[in-house]
């Protein structure tokens, strides 16, 4: 009999943590809590303010301090004041826009996937200037100074007159290889040039003339090596990774590389003076020594899935799961400070406006994150 229940009891212990082990997402619980002044802080709530229909894969609204805009596959365009919650539509296109929008005081800068690049005109809603390109205009539009940036999915970076749209250079990067997965980086702007990734995994220093100045190798591999996420500057050091490979610390003047770590993200990278903080594909988030690539603290939040996204924020590091999941971390210790379950699926970035975190899903639904 005392055997028969400890076979039972056996078999019970080994269910349960097979159960714990197979589980979607890691259990969290909150280590640490604070009270602090900054903008935003746990404890935090949430709630969705509006939908704006089917977006773009990782599109990101964009903001101009006051208000947030994006447009969805549909070709509509929205502003949505984050005090009051509202939306309105501003401007039809009728072509899809897989693209973050740029926005500056004036205008609205917006591309489609049939390769047109529009400008619209803030205060009138009117579009003023447009131009058809031979390709998509997909990933991010940036503004620099009197000059418009994108790269499209064959490796290639515009810099463009953002008034008339006229073509001032582009810079080819390798040549063009159909097994590429193509995949868009973001652009990190330098005092000196600009840094761009590839789908091979390299990463360029470019002039701001669109001659190349150095490139380094963050990807492992020949194949799905792109080194999408866009790279992070932090005084003369310049940070890399890629979805397959390394994440780098880089010297910015040369390309010297000057440490390495084998770890890979999907997700965007943040830095501060105490350290870069990553998610790796493994649900893991990340503080590496800035000076030397070191792990100070490392926290696992899932099991299965991605981390999208992450969000420095005065002391509080912000982390998103695809599933819905947003944790927030004390920047110094990885120590847990909040959990929020949205349950609802991401793949954009957190966007930081009026003292608020907001968020947008593939469908089109549109969070704001708030400290209660």
């Amino acid at each position: 009999m005392k055997k028969t229940i400890s076979m039972i009891f056996v078999v019970f212990i080994a269910f349960a943590i097979y159960s714990c082990s197979s589980s979607k997402e890691v259990v969290l619980k909150v280590q640490e809590h604070k009270k602090l002044t900054q903008p935003l802080s746990p404890p935090l709530d949430y709630e969705k303010i509006c939908n704006v229909d089917d977006v773009g894969y990782k599109v990101k609204l964009a903001n101009d301090g006051k208000y947030l805009y994006v447009g969805n596959l549909d070709g509509e365009i929205y502003k949505i004041n984050p005090k009051s919650e509202e939306k309105r539509e501003i401007v039809e296109i009728d072509q899809p826009i897989e693209d973050t929008l740029a926005v500056d005081d004036e205008y609205i800068y917006v591309g489609t996937n049939r390769g047109y690049l529009f400008k619209i005109d803030k205060s009138t809603e009117k579009i003023v200037e447009k131009r058809k390109f031979s390709f998509p205009i997909l990933g991010q539009i940036y503004l620099k100074g009197s000059n418009l940036y994108f790269v499209d999915e064959n490796d290639v970076v515009y810099c463009l007159d953002k008034n008339t749209f006229n073509i001032i250079w582009k810079y080819t990067h390798g040549e063009f290889n159909v097994l590429d997965v193509r995949g868009i980086s973001g652009i990190c702007f330098g005092d000196d040039g600009l840094y761009v990734g590839f789908d091979d995994g390299s990463v360029d220093k470019i002039s701001y003339k669109g001659d190349l100045i150095w490139e380094v190798q963050a990807g492992k591999g020949s194949m799905f090596v792109d080194s999408d996420t866009t790279p992070v500057l932090n005084g003369s050091e310049l940070y890399v990774t890629s979805v397959k490979g390394y994440t780098e610390g880089v010297n910015n003047e040369d390309g010297e590389i000057l440490w390495k770590r084998e770890i890979s993200t999907y997700s965007n990278m943040q830095s501060n003076i105490f350290g870069l903080f990553l998610a790796d594909n493994g649900g893991n988030v990340y503080c590496l020594d800035n000076s030397n690539g070191e792990t100070i603290w490392k926290v696992k939040l899932t099991n299965e899935g991605n981390i999208y996204a992450i969000k420095l924020i005065g002391s509080v590091i912000y982390a998103m799961t695809d599933e819905g999941k947003l944790v927030a971390l004390d920047a110094l210790s990885g120590k847990v400070m909040d959990v929020l379950n949205i349950d609802d699926p991401f793949s954009c970035k957190m966007t930081l406006c009026c003292g608020k975190l907001f968020v947008i899903t593939r469908g089109g639904s549109v969070y704001s994150i708030y400290s209660k």
